[in-house]
């Protein structure tokens, strides 16, 4: 067995030279020309980007694993390790963030 990882990295901008045709209902077409206005984005643009970060979601999570036998015993022990007490990161998951200091 061998390790396979498949990653989608974000999509370039790059000329668009296809056309999607799409129907939607009136309420899917107000929610959406609202979310785009309130992003500031063009129709097009809010939903080739929203499509794609969809696309992405969908893609990662297929992805699989494949480990030869001492990667996979590797694995399994990081599973098995007990928790180990990080101050740092309990400090910062405990104090209020400064969006909520005032």
């Amino acid at each position: 067995m061998y390790v396979r990882v498949y990653l989608m990295s974000s999509i370039a901008q790059k000329k668009r030279t296809e056309r999607l045709n799409v129907r939607v209902t009136e309420a899917q077409s107000r929610l959406i020309r609202l979310a785009a206005k309130e992003t500031r984005a063009n129709m097009s643009s809010f939903l080739v980007e929203s499509a794609c970060l969809r696309a992405e979601e969908a893609l990662a999570s297929q992805q699989h694993l494949i480990y030869n036998e001492k990667q996979w015993r590797a694995f399994l022990a990081a599973l098995d390790r007990p928790a180990r007490e990080k101050p740092r990161l309990r400090k910062l998951l405990t104090e209020p963030s400064v969006l909520e200091k005032r």
